[in-house]
This record gives C-alpha cells, structure tokens and sequence, in this order.
C-alpha cells in the first residue's frame, strides 16, 4: 500500500514496503521546491516508481508490486496557478496506469476526517494542517517515524486508510468515523496471489 500527497514543492510518500519488497513501513517528504517544472516531475515520478516497487527502468527490484495507490485529490484554483500540481499528477497517473496500479482517488476534505475525526472547515474546531500533523503523529508514530510535514502526515494517513479499507489497520482510531469514511470511498477489488 502506498500513499501520495503529490505537492510540487514537498510530495509527501508514504509505504508499507521498502522498494526491494521488504514490509517496512516508512514516509518520507520529497522536496522539489524551486526547480523547474520538468526537474519537478523527473523526481516526483522517480520517487513514486521506487516506492511501488519499480526502478528507472519500470522493472521490479523485488519479487512484487505496490497493491494500490491511495491519493490525495486535488483541486482547482480560479488563478490557474495549480498547473504545475496537474501536471505531475497527470504524469504520476498516466505511469500508474501503463503499470496495472490500481488508484483511489481521496479527497483533502476525507484525508482530513480520517486523520482527526472531524471535517469542520470553519470556527474554533475547524481542521487546520496542524491539527492532521498532530493526529496523525499521535496515531501512528509509534509504528513509523514521520516527518513533522503536512504532506507526509496525509500520506501517511491515506497508507492507513487503504490498509483499514482492506481490513489491515494500522492501529485502533481514536474517533468513531472510520467506519464512514472507508464506506465513502470506491475501492478496488484486489486480485488474491495464489500460495
């Protein structure tokens, strides 16, 4: 399981396996800021491929794959300024989809229920991205060490939520709406290697 906040100046990845196949749960934040769009994008997507298991040559380090991607939706500016976003997530998409990768698609207002059990957007409980930082470290930085950095915290929390949505949770949550939120959300059926 993998998780991704694509961002073009800090992706946050998030896994439950080293690129060589090993389990090892790990995140991390990839830092792109102030390069070029193309500089952006070769990083990004190199850095997406290893953590599916994949090297530059889109051939399997070890014996197997990512199962599924969990990613953080994105959305639209009226300035037009999230082309950049656009483009490295198509870029992302477009290699998921040669490889059979299959995607779910979650959006920052779930990513952010699921963390803290709470989607208020306004007043004194709205979700800020300390709020997810915080709940997050809280819930899982027992098992991994995770970076004080919004996009690492959702990557992690999208990682957790695939791996609950297919009944393999992290750790218990600390709110009642995990339950919801899996539900809300269209997962693909996973196609079971023989023994």
């Amino acid at each position: 399981m993998v998780g991704l906040d694509l961002s073009t100046a800090a992706t946050g990845i998030a896994s439950t396996h080293a690129s060589t196949g090993e389990p090892q749960l790990w995140t991390q934040v990839i830092d792109t800021s102030k390069r070029p769009l193309r500089v952006q994008t070769d990083i990004i997507d190199m850095a997406v491929r290893r953590a599916c298991g994949y090297g530059s040559g889109n051939r399997l380090i070890g014996a197997a794959r990512v199962d599924v991607v969990v990613l953080e939706g994105t959305f639209s500016r009226k300035s037009g300024s999230d082309y950049p976003l656009h483009h490295v997530r198509a870029n992302v998409l477009q290699w998921l989809w040669r490889m059979g990768i299959p995607v779910v698609d979650v959006s920052p207002a779930t990513v952010k229920v699921w963390a803290t059990g709470s989607g208020a957007t306004r007043g004194v409980n709205k979700v800020t991205k300390n709020k997810v930082i915080e709940a997050t470290i809280a819930t899982y930085g027992h098992l991994l060490n995770i970076p004080r950095d919004d996009n690492a915290c959702d990557a992690t929390a999208l990682m957790s939520l695939g791996l609950a949505a297919y009944g393999q949770p992290l750790a218990p949550m600390p709110h009642g709406r995990a339950a919801e939120v899996i539900d809300g959300i269209c997962w693909p059926t996973l196609a079971l290697e023989a023994a």
